[in-house]
């Protein structure tokens, strides 16, 4: 499944940068590949990164360190967006995974899909409409993306398809700049192979334990 991939694989896409997509199925990832990251970081968890002899876990940690060497990362105010952003997925996560008990089977996921889509999606979404605002820029910084914007597509994308899914609004439809911004991304031609590629086919969530992939 992308979710967490998915920004970083649009990062080393938009710059052209050439790269590996290890994925993995089941408990691969357990197996020969994580003893081997452990021993570069400790910590190591999925995703990753690994740039030679330096690797690197942990979604923040990867956005942030891919996007110092890409030239996407902007300084304290990107991580403070970030954060946000994952305060966003996380209500993602809570909806459709059973074990955070937000919703415990799928008769309540299905109830709380509206609640999502018309309630916590636009909490969120009037910040980030603020800071567009704010800023008067295309990217939520600055005329060009910072690492920040990539995650906040990919969590933007995934309530559209959620919405869609459910029968329910476009939740970004109601804000008119993150509404553009979404369109300008999605019609992006640096993105364009990625949006074509499986990449971007993968299940949203891991299918053997969500509601919602």
């Amino acid at each position: 499944f992308f979710s967490l991939g998915a920004p970083l694989r649009m990062m080393l896409a938009w710059s052209g940068t050439e790269y590996k997509d290890i994925r993995y199925s089941g408990n691969d990832w357990f197996g020969e590949d994580k003893p081997k990251i452990q021993e570069m970081t400790p910590v190591a968890n999925l995703p990753y990164i690994k740039d030679g002899d330096f690797a690197i876990s942990q979604s923040t940690a990867c956005l942030v360190y891919l996007g110092e060497k890409l030239g996407f990362y902007c300084g304290i105010n990107d991580l403070e967006l970030i954060a946000e952003i994952y305060d966003l997925r996380e209500s993602m996560i809570a909806l459709v995974y059973a074990f955070k008990k937000a919703c415990r089977d799928k008769a309540e996921f299905e109830s709380t899909v509206e609640v999502q889509c018309t309630k916590t999606c636009p909490k969120y979404y009037a910040k980030f409409e603020n800071v567009l605002e704010k800023n008067g820029t295309k990217y939520l910084l600055k005329e060009t993306p910072c690492a920040a914007d990539f995650h906040l597509w990919e969590m933007i994308d995934q309530f559209e398809l959620l919405a869609k899914n459910h029968g329910h609004a476009s939740p970004v439809a109601p804000f008119s700049k993150l509404s553009a911004y979404y369109a300008a991304f999605r019609a992006e031609p640096k993105l364009a192979a990625y949006f074509d590629s499986d990449a971007y086919k993968l299940p949203v969530n891991n299918p053997a334990f969500a509601y919602f992939s």
